[in-house]
């Protein structure tokens, strides 16, 4: 079985990288043998642009989308996921809760389904954007903001993924709320739970790099998470760091135990792409390209010595 590697396009350019732009992005990533891209619709968000595209009629959004999936399939790449709204939901704004995040959301799911990725991933909320919230608040916030865009992913036959979450640095490594594997665990099952007819749609993604930074808490390894989620896992961010700051860092370039982790993979038996999520504006510009290409060929060693 062929093994299918993709980079996050805001390595490159956009939200992460501002050196190249998209077209450009997508050239170098093909050149670097990537197949495919995670792109990053963060940047469409209705509550901070607003001359979104998600603002603009029915028919421009889709003819939006359709150019940027024709230009992305022109280079032989794929989209194999996105990444949707990352904050789900807001301290002491239900207008935002209830009304913003769901059709925020929906816009996700819809133009995931128009760029052909079969994953959408969103972040289940973290201490650090609701401070002063219980955990029942916690809790019961995050159940209902996936529970009302389940549907969604369902209608547009787009997996909506949950994300692993770690400690927040600029709180002094505080643990995320869903941090810790067992909120989170209880959140995914939850959610599940709520809406089987949602079940099929309903995954999780592994962060890496967020896991590693859960490590001080006495929380699971990267590989252990993986092991206890086993099947629910359908798509990967793939990025290291020194377990206190989330600096999305090149593979072995942290302390997480890579050999662990992809053999955590196969015995799951984890069949999709392998997607880096490494950020490449923390590393000198002119080696922004050289530290791409050797992302892909450390990812496709290890694919070759613990999964193939």
């Amino acid at each position: 079985m062929e093994r299918k590697i993709s980079l996050c396009i805001g390595a490159l350019s956009g939200t992460w990288a501002d050196k190249y732009g998209f077209l450009d992005s997508l050239d170098i990533i093909k050149e670097l043998g990537f197949d495919g891209i995670d792109f990053d619709l963060n940047d469409y968000n209705l509550f901070t642009n607003p001359d979104s595209i998600y603002l603009k009629s029915e028919q421009e959004f889709s003819a939006y989308f359709e150019n940027i999936k024709n230009e992305v399939e022109k280079r032989g790449l794929v989209i194999f996921q996105t990444h949707g709204t990352m904050r789900t939901f807001r301290e002491n704004d239900e207008e935002y809760n209830t009304v913003t995040f769901p059709k925020n959301a929906e816009c996700d799911l819809k133009a995931s389904k128009i760029l052909g990725a079969p994953v959408c991933v969103f972040h289940p909320g973290s201490d650090l954007s609701n401070p002063n919230a219980t955990p029942e608040e916690m809790r019961f916030r995050a159940r209902r903001a996936f529970s009302s865009i389940l549907p969604f992913g369902k209608e547009n036959n787009v997996k909506v993924a949950l994300e692993t979450v770690g400690s927040n640095w600029t709180l002094n490594n505080k643990l995320d709320f869903f941090g810790a594997y067992d909120e989170f665990r209880a959140l995914f099952d939850d959610v599940r739970d709520m809406n089987p007819e949602c079940a099929e749609w309903w995954v999780c993604c592994i962060d890496t790099g967020h896991i590693n930074m859960t490590g001080q808490h006495n929380q699971p390894t990267p590989a252990e998470f993986i092991r206890r989620m086993g099947d629910n896992v359908y798509c990967l961010h793939l990025h290291d760091n020194d377990g206190y700051f989330d600096g999305h860092r090149i593979l072995c370039g942290g302390t997480i135990d890579w050999v662990d982790v992809f053999n955590a993979l196969k015995e799951i038996s984890y069949n999709n792409n392998f997607n880096s999520e490494v950020t490449l504006k923390y590393i000198s510009e002119d080696l922004i390209v050289p530290t791409a290409e050797f992302t892909i060929k450390t990812i496709r060693d290890f694919i070759t010595r613990f999964i193939d």
